[in-house]
């Protein structure tokens, strides 16, 4: 079921102006995934993520749940117990327009195993993970150009038309 996201340029018509006051409440919920997270050493019980976002991010997350047959030992060998990050108001790294992160519409996974613009990194485009985002038509950052490449990233906002 892919959704038509919104290219980046139109964020702010999409998911609204996250620096505005009281953007935050009104836009994010949390998704809870159906395995432990973990970023660093603290248990993360939930994704904050805007609420356009939701039901996809849910859809994803139970796919890959069921496609591991909800064996947590195989989470942790696909790493995807590892969470690096959603919201976060900022701007792109080396740019002036406002991170996917910003809107609440981008996750990082498992940053440690695939730092961005590595050449090498865990996540391919026959990782579970990224199979299922990419159905719901999130954009994988391991796609995106020599020098941009950010194989943790997924985010449900175009690049190109």
């Amino acid at each position: 079921m892919e959704t038509q996201w919104p290219l980046q340029s139109q964020a702010i018509s999409f998911y609204g102006d996250p620096r505005k006051n009281g953007w935050l409440h009104e836009n994010t919920v949390d998704v809870v995934c159906p395995w432990t997270l973990h970023s660093g050493g603290l248990v993360v019980s939930h994704i904050l993520i805007h609420k356009k976002c939701a039901a996809s991010l849910l859809r994803v997350l139970n796919a890959v749940w069921a496609g591991v047959d909800q064996d947590y030992d195989k989470i942790q060998q696909l790493r995807y117990d590892r969470f690096s990050g959603s919201y976060n108001l900022r701007k792109m790294r080396g740019g002036t327009s406002l991170s996917m992160h910003s809107f609440a519409c981008a996750i990082d996974f498992d940053a440690e195993d695939n730092e961005q613009h590595s050449q090498h990194h865990l996540f391919t485009d026959l990782s579970p993970l990224i199979i299922e985002f990419e159905k719901e038509g999130w954009v994988w950052g391991g796609r995106w150009r020599t020098g941009s490449i950010d194989a943790m990233h997924v985010q449900a906002a175009r690049i190109h038309p």
